[in-house]
């Protein structure tokens, strides 16, 4: 797997001790926050970004997905690592972002301040993962462009060069935000009449994010059928675009999709080019030995990618 070595203020644990939960007792310690910390809240809020290289990750910490941002703790040293290892983003300022159902959860809407990549844990010890979520199944919904419109419209990012937002989530967004919500969520003047399309939104963020805005989407069934699941990804297709909308069935792969989106999308690999870092990962660091990936995981990843860089490949 690899470990984050002098690319990080720790390193990744072995595979071995994260158990069938997915996550280790280490990321459940470190991301057990019950109260939202004032510096995550968006209302009243804008950010600068004094970076060439932003990368924002959006993450969905309803009931489906709560435990996404502990896996992700486990292996940020591993993501760092190969980032910064094979090149594929530059001194990146990284925001991590969570988010819930603005109607039902208390805390739905966290916004972490900008740091370097190697500093990240301080953003992840800082999210309430509530487990919450939408209270209505048809269909299920979450609160996924509240956070596109703060990048989007409170977000000053006149120095970066390279963004890219990178949203995981499996719910279908709402398709209009009230000038009411905003005000509530956001503060100060945000809208003018009643309501924003969350279409016009997403492609406020695409413009801003020089098209570089994807979703990794965990396909399951718990809420919704087969059926409902196509409407869903098909909804996201239609603000994002077909190659940005990835399907991914095991939610352990999303460090490896995440890591493959920024390879490609950033131009340092194709997919077989990263396909072959994956392969090629140290397996020993700091005096600790790690698995490798196995070839289903690898095929699951492939299979993920292949849309955007067939995308890429034409563009």
């Amino acid at each position: 797997m690899g470990g984050g070595g002098s690319y990080y203020d720790r390193d990744v644990d072995n595979t071995a001790s994260r158990g069938t939960r997915g996550f280790t007792d280490a990321a459940l310690d470190a991301t057990s926050k019950k109260n939202q910390a004032k510096e995550t809240k968006a209302k009243d809020r804008s950010m600068e970004v004094d970076a060439e290289t932003f990368l924002v990750t959006e993450f969905d910490v309803s009931g489906s997905m709560g435990d996404t941002p502990r896996a992700f703790w486990d292996k940020a040293p591993m993501i760092a690592g190969q980032i910064v290892m094979n090149g594929y983003l530059k001194d990146p300022m990284v925001s991590i972002t969570a988010v819930g159902d603005v109607d039902y959860d208390r805390t739905p809407l966290q916004i972490g301040e900008p740091s370097a990549l190697r500093a990240v844990d301080k953003q992840l010890s800082d999210l309430v993962i509530e487990g919450g979520g939408g209270g209505g199944y048809d269909p299920c919904r979450e609160s996924y462009e509240f956070p596109a419109w703060f990048y989007a419209n409170r977000c000053a990012m006149a120095k970066v060069k390279y963004p890219m937002y990178i949203i995981v989530g499996d719910e279908r967004f709402r398709e209009t935000l009230s000038a009411e919500q905003l005000q509530q969520w956001f503060g100060g003047k945000c809208v003018e009449g009643g309501t924003v399309s969350s279409a016009t939104v997403f492609e406020q963020l695409k413009k801003k994010f020089k098209g570089n805005v994807f979703l990794i989407f965990p396909t399951y069934t718990k809420c919704y059928g087969q059926l409902m699941e196509d409407e869903a990804i098909a909804l996201w297709e239609k603000v994002l675009g077909k190659g940005r909308v990835l399907r991914l069935g095991e939610k352990l792969a999303i460090a490896d999709v995440m890591l493959g989106i920024i390879a490609l999308a950033s131009g340092k690999r194709t997919l077989d080019g990263y396909i072959e870092d994956i392969r090629s990962r140290p397996l020993e660091m700091e005096g600790k030995k790690y698995e490798p990936q196995s070839e289903e995981r690898i095929a699951e990843v492939r299979a993920a990618l292949e849309p955007l860089a067939s995308e890429l490949k034409r563009a």
